[in-house]
């Protein structure tokens, strides 16, 4: 495990954490590096602690704060995570940050579970700052606090393209992040904890900046090119899953040349903010499945082991496909009705134990696994259509940008047909649906339902998430008797 050091300025302790052990040793004082003469030493108000996270190699973040209201002395810092070999900001700018994410929210219900998220942008400083607003066990009571990331301007069309990742991340933090507030002395053990999943969430972000995938990807990287042969079923089996599993998939391999010949196949048919979400395999790094990616390459161990959490991936917001190169197996970590379910099921079951002290996050059995069994002709004739084309001149990268193109206008005359039957008051009939659109095969509307959900989030449960008890899906009664 990666060490993050912990130095506390006025509560006379530094934490470190290593290999999972965690010492406390006394220590004076803390200087900061800047001087404030605003403000007194002795002031409450102007007293926080201070974290580093190391081994980050790539990061566009300097900092995270987590900050809190008082009744009393208005916005409060309470700590900084500074990531070592970035700028650390002012004490003047941590300040003003503080006050500007926590000002407006003063008539907030602190009796509320809601997470708010709120961004700011601060040209004359010179950082973008999102915030996460929550309410949850203060020192004394239950107070507004904070949790802010400190970026620099010049990094907002990063930021942009992955804030929906972000967002995801660090809602499952704050969730654990109040149950940690509520039981544990903060201080101690509760922020240890809490510097652990940041430094995971810099890590993933870090591996996205190290070999993330391009915006325009070369045919030589694919499974399209002449030299780089697969499977044609297998193949067609993986795109396919990769399309109804709403553009998330984890490829696992020994060899992470063969690994990223998929990563790179399946980054074509995902749209052009999935790739900045997504990443390839990198030889020497054993990178774990990370949450809420897009495409993602893992290597497995020498023994063809990998640790898949099975919690991180029913945590995803959409399911995952889960493709095993050696194996040519492709399965789905959940079907995607049932996925919403057992994603709240699993997110109570992991702060129960977090609340209760047993902290497992170990790997569940993988008896949620779906295997991908729906058939579909859109992708067979894709593949047959690309082979009769030529590899140079950027011929099939276009083809493919073609078919994309139409699986979105095929997913939005889905969306309008829809809306155009509740505005008409007339009962849907998803049979009905599947022969106007030329549907009738189950894998192709599944694909294209789950590309029209993207657009129009509700759509796939509105359809198929409760079985309509009428005679489209009650059985027939000669097959009955």
């Amino acid at each position: 495990m990666a060490t993050a050091s912990i130095k506390h300025s006025c509560s006379s302790k530094s934490l470190s954490l290593d290999s999972g052990v965690m010492t406390i040793t006394s220590e004076d004082s803390y200087k900061s590096d800047f001087d404030d003469n605003s403000l007194t030493p002795l002031s409450p108000s102007s007293t926080y602690t201070v974290s580093a996270i190391p081994n980050i190699e790539h990061s566009y973040i300097d900092a995270l704060i987590l900050c809190q209201w008082d009744n009393i002395l208005g916005p409060r810092l309470d700590h900084v995570w500074y990531v070592t070999g970035r700028p650390q900001p002012h004490t003047n700018i941590l300040r003003f940050v503080t006050g500007q994410v926590l000002s407006g929210e003063i008539c907030r219900d602190v009796h509320t579970s809601q997470v708010d998220i709120k961004f700011v942008d601060i040209p004359d400083k010179g950082v973008i700052i999102p915030a996460f607003i929550f309410s949850a066990q203060g020192s004394r009571c239950i107070s507004l606090q904070s949790l802010a990331l400190i970026i620099p301007n010049s990094e907002l069309t990063i930021y942009l393209h992955q804030a929906d990742l972000i967002h995801s991340w660090f809602s499952r933090i704050v969730a654990k992040l109040r149950v940690l507030c509520a039981k544990k002395d903060f201080g101690t053990s509760g922020l240890a904890d809490l510097s652990s999943w940041l430094l995971s969430c810099l890590e993933m972000l870090s591996s996205l900046q190290t070999v993330g995938l391009p915006p325009t990807i070369q045919l030589s990287y694919t499974a399209f090119h002449p030299s780089n042969s697969i499977e044609q079923d297998f193949l067609r089996s993986v795109i396919a899953s990769h399309l109804m599993t709403f553009s998330r998939s984890v490829v696992m391999g020994l060899n992470d040349e063969r690994v990223n010949i998929l990563v790179y196949t399946l980054g074509l048919f995902c749209w052009d903010s999935e790739r900045f979400c997504s990443r390839a395999a990198l030889k020497g790094k054993k990178w774990p499945y990370y949450q809420d990616l897009c495409v993602q390459g893992c290597t497995k161990n020498p023994d063809g082991s990998y640790n898949l959490s099975v919690r991180d991936l029913l945590c995803s917001q959409y399911p995952t496909t889960i493709i095993d190169v050696e194996r040519r197996e492709v399965m789905q970590s959940s079907s995607v009705l049932d996925h919403r379910r057992l994603s709240y099921e699993t997110l109570l079951e992991e702060l129960r134990e977090l609340y209760e002290g047993e902290e497992g996050y170990g790997n569940s059995p993988s008896r949620f696994y779906q295997p991908v069994n729906s058939p579909e002709s859109i992708i067979k004739d894709l593949i047959e259509d690309i082979h009769k084309l030529p590899p140079d001149y950027g011929v099939r990268e276009a083809y493919v940008r073609h078919f994309m193109h139409s699986l979105q206008r095929r997913a939005f005359c889905l969306i309008k047909y829809v809306e155009g039957e509740v505005t008409s008051g007339a009962r849907i009939s998803v049979k009905r649906i599947k022969q106007d659109l030329g549907l009738q095969l189950e894998g192709d509307f599944r694909i294209t339902l789950a590309v029209a959900d993207k657009m129009k989030p509700g759509i796939y449960h509105y359809l198929l998430g409760e079985k309509k008890y009428d005679t489209e899906y009650l059985p027939n009664p000669a097959d009955v008797l």
